[in-house]
């Protein structure tokens, strides 16, 4: 931070001939107290210490200032900054930050470094052919010591030259301490000395309720499912039946929680079947528009589908079939493309934020046969966890537990468990990389 600069340059005096100093532009200084405090609430959420923390993480692009936990228990807590109480609390509210940087002595110019880092908020307006939202860094020179260092790597790095002008508008930090916060800091900090972070949000600045925003974000999505349905009455039939006549659908449509059956979906439903819609489920999503390609969805007597949250696409030319007695659950938003098939006798259960691609085949069983040895099972429970990517023409067979954050390689065959953050390839699956990260 500039100000460990200063200090490092006044304890150094002139003995810096061989020093780079470089510091980055800083919106203040956060308080490992309420850090901790807030790592401490979401790791008794959680049931697990949190092994790696990231501010700004990428996943969901540079510009959501997102912030990414990962938990000994494989769990992952990731969020916008704006949901994010930490966040929140340090970039909107200022809250978090020490008392100097309300009135910071290091702001504007000559700079105290050689070298300044920062974001270059705004390159969009300035330069779209910087942007690809994963990050755009501006750096500033500010001493012919920090030319001669930039000037000797120059052709590692992908560079353009632009005005100051352009940076100050999304970077007044460089020049402007931040506000002092609303909230008195005194009793602020003194129930974060004995109350749980949560109850102290809850307290201090709850997160607030767009009700006009939501509604809007509600029927954007009604309206784009529509747009699948077409003009077809036997998609707008088998809606309604599905909905709001079958005595064993439990949907929330005021809240759009439905189930939408696109032109050329093909139901067969069990009257006794559950269906539990706690979000949006679209069957039968086209990309081609004209094309026929039947949809198939069937659940014998005593199966169920769960739907805990979230949006679900699942692309044409899939087949589900959920055997009598039989449980397929889907945790959250995912995306299931076209010519899948998941064929459930027992139980299958696909976590949050998974990515499934074309011809994919995920069974809990091995159908009409049996092996006549000792010990044998006809079927055994698969659990596919959060944010996996499945490639395409993967075949995922009973009994399998595939960890978070796993990639499975295109025509892999799964038939044992996957660890988290796994990459594995090939027939049988083996790993062939630890701790993958992946984003879409």
């Amino acid at each position: 931070a500039p100000c460990q600069m200063a200090g490092l340059r006044l304890f150094l005096g002139k003995n810096d001939k061989n020093l780079i100093l470089v510091d980055f532009i800083c919106l203040g200084i956060n308080s490992p107290k309420v850090f901790h405090k807030h790592l401490q609430s979401l790791e008794q959420l959680y049931g697990a210490k949190a092994v790696s923390v990231q501010g700004k993480n990428k996943d969901l692009g540079w510009r959501s200032l997102a912030y990414k936990i990962r938990f000994a228990n494989d769990s992952i807590y990731l969020r916008e900054g704006k949901d994010d109480a930490f966040t929140r609390g340090f970039v909107s509210l200022h809250i978090n930050c020490r008392p100097a940087c309300y009135e910071c002595k290091y702001k504007g110019f000559p700079r105290i470094s050689d070298i300044t880092l920062g974001d270059f908020w705004g390159i969009e307006k300035v330069d779209k052919t910087m942007d690809d939202n994963m990050g755009t860094s501006v750096v500033l020179l500010n001493s012919q010591k920090g030319m001669d260092f930039f000037h000797s790597m120059e052709d590692k790095v992908h560079f353009t030259e632009k005005n100051m002008a352009d940076v100050f508008p999304g970077n007044k930090a460089l020049q402007i301490s931040i506000e002092k916060p609303s909230i008195n800091r005194d009793e602020f900090y003194a129930d974060v000395d004995k109350l749980d972070f949560a109850d102290v949000v809850k307290k201090y600045f709850p997160p607030s309720i767009n009700i006009f925003q939501k509604v809007k974000n509600k029927l954007a999505i009604f309206e784009d499912l529509a747009s699948q349905m077409g003009c077809s009455p036997k998609a707008y039939l088998q809606f309604l039946r599905i909905n709001f006549f079958r005595k064993n659908t439990q949907c929330d449509a005021l809240h759009v929680n439905l189930f939408y059956p696109t032109r050329y979906t093909v139901l067969n439903i069990h009257k006794s079947a559950v269906l539990s819609i706690n979000g949006s489920l679209l069957l039968g999503h086209k990309r081609i528009k004209g094309s026929r390609l039947e949809t198939r969805f069937a659940i014998e007597e005593g199966g169920s589908l769960i739907l805990e949250k979230g949006f679900v696409s699942i692309f044409y030319g899939t087949d589900i079939l959920v055997f009598k007695g039989a449980s397929l659950k889907l945790n959250g938003q995912m995306t299931i493309n076209q010519n899948v098939q998941i064929i459930c006798m027992d139980s299958i259960t696909i976590g949050e934020d998974v990515m499934i691609s074309r011809d994919v085949v995920i069974r809990d069983n091995d159908g009409g046969h049996e092996i006549l040895s000792a010990g044998y099972k006809k079927t055994a429970p698969v659990v596919i966890g959060n944010h996996v990517w499945i490639g395409q023409g993967v075949m995922i067979m009973k009994g399998v537990t595939i960890g978070n954050g796993a990639i499975i390689s295109a025509g892999a065959w799964v038939s044992t468990n996957v660890k988290p953050n796994a990459l594995v390839m090939g027939d049988p699956a083996r790993a062939v990389q630890k701790n993958v990260e992946w984003r879409h």
